[in-house]
């Protein structure tokens, strides 16, 4: 039966993904995942595509303390309640997202770490900076067999698919077939899947480093092939609001 195998959150989003054991998924996805943005100085969304360095930094967000921390590779951490100060707005994948600008040592720390000028922001609406659709899933199997299509020349790490959810005891791509399915996961979370996942130029990017480090995406391609993209992976919307811990079971309903 296939199962809840981790569980990934990134409180900033598109930096490095953190495993917790136990969360809280609303209609915009994980609670607290996501909840802030890096912008350029023209006030553009900032991601890996962009920035690859943004995945050697930790975050750890508290939405009870409403306390941010983040870490970089050298041991610095800037911790704290995140002040706003300017409101702000930005465009991600074709949604305009409204929020305020951070204030405080959050630019400065991200902007020497990186080398370009970064800001952060806080969306107004919690949850707003998912991608297509707030949760997506990817079985582990399915990653395996990717691998065992690159000849032996590569392995490759969850991360770097940025699932919110990674599935145990599947076949490869059987997540696939749920296309259209409720999906139930524990006691109360109800999920619809949506749609495959189009995979962007992140998945070519080593997730511990940001460097690029192989054609993920010609990979996926020379035996998925599809003209519109390289999917792998699904999305799924939140029908029901619900906790889901490692180890949950997950099954289809109608």
């Amino acid at each position: 039966m296939p199962v809840i195998e981790s569980i990934y959150i990134a409180p900033v989003k598109s930096l490095a993904l953190s495993k917790v054991g136990r969360v809280e998924v609303n209609h915009r996805g994980i609670e607290g995942d996501r909840r802030f943005l890096a912008l350029d100085d023209e006030g553009r969304a900032v991601t890996q595509r962009q920035v690859g360095m943004l995945a050697q930094i930790a975050a750890e967000y508290s939405t009870d303390t409403n306390t941010l921390v983040m870490r970089f590779p050298n041991g610095d951490e800037v911790v704290g309640i995140p002040e706003t100060e300017s409101e702000s707005a930005t465009v991600l994948w074709g949604r305009v997202i409204t929020g305020s600008i951070v204030a405080g040592e959050w630019a400065q720390a991200l902007s020497d770490f990186c080398g370009v000028g970064l800001r952060l922001m806080m969306p107004d609406a919690p949850g707003a900076c998912f991608d297509e659709y707030p949760v997506s899933l990817i079985s582990q199997s399915s990653i395996d067999m990717l691998g065992s299509m690159a000849n032996g020349e590569k392995s490759f790490e969850a991360e770097r698919f940025r699932p919110t959810f990674l599935l145990g005891g599947c076949e490869p791509h059987e997540e696939d077939s749920w296309l259209g399915k409720g999906v139930r996961i524990g006691e109360r979370l109800r999920l619809r899947i949506i749609s495959q996942d189009p995979r962007c130029a992140i998945t070519t990017l080593d997730p511990a480093t940001g460097k690029r480090d192989f054609d993920t995406l010609r990979l996926i391609l020379g035996y998925r092939p599809n003209p519109r993209a390289a999917y792998f992976g699904v999305y799924g919307i939140v029908e029901s609001p619900g906790t889901v811990s490692v180890g949950d079971e997950i099954s289809l309903t109608m």
